[in-house]
């Protein structure tokens, strides 16, 4: 990327903390990586270690129901008991646990690394593009790795139940997003699009990105970040994508490159503010995490389809989208997507 770049944005605490970098893109500069426990507000909850994986414990909400919404973005409200407590990934599984996987098996590695080795720097990023069969493979190979242990994908009942806590909050770690952008600074729980905007805003504000998708209806032009898109005050993103005339950051040439890269994602558990009432980091951002349900999909190109339901927003969605209640979108099981990643859950014998 070309352009004078423009002055770093300045964080609070709870952005320092939350750094994560862009791996091969060199966005946001080296993973720092922290274990942080859950907050003194958080739910007492077991964990353990197993096939290297750190679990958190999840009761049992035999009531347990969807959270109903007014729009189509949700679920309905309907019944899906969770019937026994079950162990849940505190972090998102990540490039180097894939990578040992990859190492033990025949399977393909993920389209962004470059021949089986994920991109520098990014270890302790969250891998994506996995299908939900690669998912599946990795749990079954993690169960052959600890005994008495059987992993497997969360069904979207116990996801939401794990995310939304005892207290049905709205993010994992409550009510408000508490997400501030005030003269460059931005304040965020967790990663999503407005900190991928905020970086670019800052450090290529000045960079000129081009509309390259075929279909858009300013293709070929050309016109500095600065000017494409713009972060409100409480972290709202305009100008990150217009379906109707495929415009927008998405439909860029910078975008592109990011994508190729593995996506603005952070390493896991680099957001401890995040952190959900059961103990376990990213459950809103980074990415979206397969889960085993099937759901009929109610927007995007999946829409109306019958496809797995993914989880948590990622690096890409909007806050909205990062909610503990958000169902939306699904993804077709066979395929692997760059907003979409694994985090394991796991039953004891």
């Amino acid at each position: 990327m070309t352009g004078t770049p423009m002055r770093q944005p300045r964080f609070s605490r709870r952005k320092l903390l939350a750094l994560g970098g862009a791996g091969a893109a060199g966005l946001l500069g080296t993973a720092l990586v922290l274990r942080a426990s859950a907050s003194s507000s958080s739910e007492a909850s077991a964990i353990t270690t197993a096939a290297g994986q750190t679990l958190v414990e999840v009761p049992a909400d035999p009531s347990f129901v969807f959270a109903a919404d007014l729009s189509n973005n949700h679920g309905a409200g309907e019944a899906s008991a969770v019937e026994s407590a079950y162990w849940l990934g505190a972090y998102e599984v990540s490039n180097a646990q894939y990578k040992s996987f990859l190492d033990d098996s025949s399977r393909s590695a993920p389209s962004y690394w470059d021949r089986a080795e994920y991109p520098s720097g990014r270890g302790e990023h969250p891998v994506l593009h996995v299908s939900l069969e690669d998912a599946e493979a990795y749990c079954d190979w993690l169960t052959g790795q600890a005994d008495g242990w059987t992993f497997r994908i969360p069904t979207e009942a116990e996801w939401e139940n794990a995310a939304r806590g005892p207290e049905a909050y709205t993010y994992p770690w409550g009510n408000a997003a508490g997400t501030t952008y005030t003269s460059g600074a931005l304040t965020s729980n967790y990663n999503y699009n407005a900190v991928c905007a905020a970086y670019y805003l800052a450090n290529h504000g000045s960079t000129e990105a081009t509309y390259n998708n075929e279909n858009s209806t300013r293709y070929g032009e050309s016109e500095p970040i600065s000017d494409i898109i713009a972060v409100t005050s409480t972290g709202g993103v305009t100008g990150w994508i217009d379906h109707s005339t495929w415009t927008g950051f998405v439909y860029t040439d910078v975008f592109d490159e990011l994508t190729a890269s593995g996506g603005n994602t952070s390493a896991v558990g680099a957001y401890p503010d995040g952190v959900s009432s059961y103990g376990a980091y990213d459950m809103a951002g980074n990415c979206f995490e397969w889960t085993s349900s099937i759901i009929t999909a109610t927007n995007g190109a999946e829409a109306g389809q019958e496809v797995n339901a993914v989880r948590g927003g990622s690096w890409y969605a909007t806050g909205r989208s990062c909610t503990t209640s958000y169902r939306g979108e699904g993804r077709d099981g066979s395929g692997g997507y760059p907003t979409v990643g694994i985090r394991v859950a796991a039953d004891q014998s």
